[in-house]
C-alpha cells in the first residue's frame, strides 16, 4: 500500500508563512502606530518573540501527543476530562471568530473603494451563504487556498519592492509621532495595547504544531522550520511596518488601509482599489477554509474528544456535520454582530490567550519549566492589552463553558452505547454496500 506522501521542510515552511501572514497587518498597522506611535515596532519585535516561546510550547506537546486537536487534546491529556471540554470549545469558538473576524476584515478592506457599503448585511448574508455550501461539501478549498497564498505572497512582495522608496527618516523623528486622540493612551498603556493587537497577526502559528505527525522526522524538522517560519514572518511584519510608518507617518491613522494609501502614491489613484482587490481575495480564502474547518472541529469534540452532545456529529448524506454547522454560523453571526474589526480581533487573541495558558501549563507539568514558564508568563501579559469590552465578552463566554458543562456533560456509559450503535450502523453500510457490488 502506498504510504501517504509527508511534507518536506520546504512545505511545512511555505504552509507556516501562509497559515501567519493574513489581514492583521494590512488592516491594523494605522492601529498599533495609534497606540504607541513609533514604538509599534518594538512591539511587533517582542509580540513576535513572545509567540516564538509559545509555539515551542505547542512543539513540546505535540511530540508527546501525536492527536489531531493542539491545545485541547493537551488539555484533557494533561488536566483532565473538564479543561479539556473548556479548552475544546474554546478552539471551536476560536475558529468561530476567527470567521467573524475576517468577513469585518473583509468588508473593512471593501469600505476604501465602497464607502457606502452596508457591512452588517453583507457580512450576514456571506456568512449564511457560506454555511449553505458548507452543507453540501466542497471540493475547491484546496485549490482556493493555493490561489490565494500566491496573491498573499505577491502582495507582500509588491508592496515592499514598490513602496520601500517612499519611505522618509522625517517620518521617524518627528514629535507628532501620535495623534491627539492615540494620547490618551501613549506610555506602556499604549505600548501593551500594541503588543497584545500584534499577537492576532500570529495566531495562525498553531497550525504547524497540530499537524506534526503529516511531517518527516518532525522531532527534527518541526522546530528548525518553526524557527525559519516565525522569523521570516516577524521580518514581514518589521518590514511593512516600518514602510507604512516611514511613508505616511502620523497619517497612517486617518486611513481604513494603510498599505493601499502608501501604495497609490506610487501608482497613482487605481493602486487603491487594485491592493483593495488583492487583499479581499486573500482575506476571501482564508473566510472560505475557516468556514468549512471549523464545523468538523466542533463535530470532533462530540465524536471523541469532549462531553458534547453527540447529535453535533452526526453527518447528511453530503458528508458534512449539519448541526456542527447550523451552530457555527449562528455563532458566526453573532459575533460578527457583536463588534467591529479591531474588536474581533482582540476577542480572536483572548482565545489563542486561553489555549496559550493551558499549553504553556501543561508543559510545566511535563517538565518542560522554561518553556512552560515562558508561555505562561507571556500569556499573563495579554490581559493587560484586552478592553473592557473584551474581557468581559471573553469572561462571560468562559463562565458560559462552565455551564454548559454542567448541563450537557455526557455519562460515560451513555457514551459507549452511543459508540457502539454507531459503529454497528456503520458496519452495516459496509456490508450493504458489499452486497450491492
Amino acid at each position: 500500500m502506498k504510504e501517504n506522501k509527508l511534507l518536506s521542510p520546504a512545505a511545512i515552511f511555505l504552509l507556516g508563512v501562509n497559515s501567519i501572514i493574513g489581514s492583521g497587518i494590512f488592516l491594523l498597522s494605522g492601529k498599533i502606530y495609534e497606540d504607541a506611535g513609533i514604538w509599534s515596532l518594538l512591539a511587533i519585535l517582542c509580540a513576535g518573540l513572545s509567540i516564538f516561546v509559545i509555539a515551542f510550547a505547542y512543539a513540546n506537546m505535540s511530540k508527546i501527543y501525536s492527536k489531531n486537536g493542539g491545545a485541547f487534546v493537551y488539555a484533557k491529556e494533561t488536566f483532565g476530562r473538564f479543561p479539556g471540554f473548556i479548552v475544546g470549545m474554546v478552539t471551536w469558538l476560536l475558529g468561530t471568530v476567527t470567521l467573524a473576524t475576517e468577513v469585518s476584515a473583509l468588508l473593512t478592506a471593501m469600505k476604501m473603494i465602497l464607502p457606502n457599503l452596508n457591512s452588517r448585511l453583507i457580512g450576514i448574508i456571506i456568512i449564511l451563504a457560506l454555511g449553505i455550501i458548507s452543507y453540501f461539501g466542497s471540493s475547491i478549498i484546496a485549490g482556493l487556498d493555493n490561489l490565494t497564498s500566491f496573491v498573499k505572497i505577491v502582495l507582500v512582495l509588491v508592496f515592499i519592492f514598490t513602496c520601500l522608496w517612499l519611505v522618509r527618516g522625517l517620518n521617524f523623528s518627528s514629535p507628532n509621532l501620535l495623534t491627539a486622540s492615540s494620547a490618551n493612551l501613549g506610555g506602556l498603556k499604549g505600548f501593551l495595547s500594541a503588543y497584545g493587537t500584534v499577537f492576532f497577526f500570529f495566531t495562525g502559528f498553531s497550525f504547524l504544531p497540530v499537524n506534526a505527525e503529516k511531517m518527516k522526522n518532525p522531532a527534527k524538522n518541526l522546530p528548525k522550520m518553526m524557527s525559519l517560519v516565525m522569523l521570516t514572518c516577524l521580518a514581514v511584519y518589521l518590514i511593512i511596518q516600518t514602510i507604512t510608518i516611514g511613508a505616511l507617518g502620523p497619517e497612517l491613522t486617518k486611513t481604513l488601509l494603510p498599505a493601499a494609501t502608501a501604495f497609490s502614491k506610487i501608482v497613482g489613484s487605481i493602486g487603491i482599489p487594485l491592493f483593495v482587490v488583492g487583499i479581499c481575495f486573500s482575506i476571501f480564502g482564508v473566510i472560505v477554509a475557516t468556514t468549512f474547518n471549523t464545523p468538523t472541529i466542533l463535530a470532533s469534540l462530540a465524536q471523541a474528544h469532549e462531553d458534547v452532545p453527540m447529535f453535533v456529529s452526526k453527518n447528511n448524506r453530503f458528508g458534512t456535520p449539519t448541526w456542527a454547522i447550523i451552530l457555527t454560523t449562528v455563532c458566526g453571526i453573532a459575533l460578527f454582530l457583536s463588534g467591529n474589526y479591531v474588536f474581533l480581533s482582540g476577542l480572536t487573541v483572548f482565545m489563542s490567550f486561553v489555549q496559550y495558558l493551558s499549553t504553556g501549563l501543561a508543559n510545566i507539568k511535563k517538565k518542560f519549566l522554561l518553556i512552560g514558564i515562558g508561555s505562561v508568563l507571556f500569556s499573563l501579559v495579554l490581559l493587560t492589552s484586552f478592553t473592557l469590552s473584551v474581557l468581559i465578552l471573553g469572561l462571560g463566554i468562559l463562565i458560559l463553558l462552565v455551564m454548559i458543562y454542567f448541563v450537557v456533560k455526557l455519562d460515560d456509559d451513555e457514551r459507549e452505547k452511543w459508540l457502539k450503535e454507531h459503529q454497528e450502523k456503520s458496519k452495516g453500510a459496509d456490508v450493504n454496500t458489499v452486497k450491492r457490488l
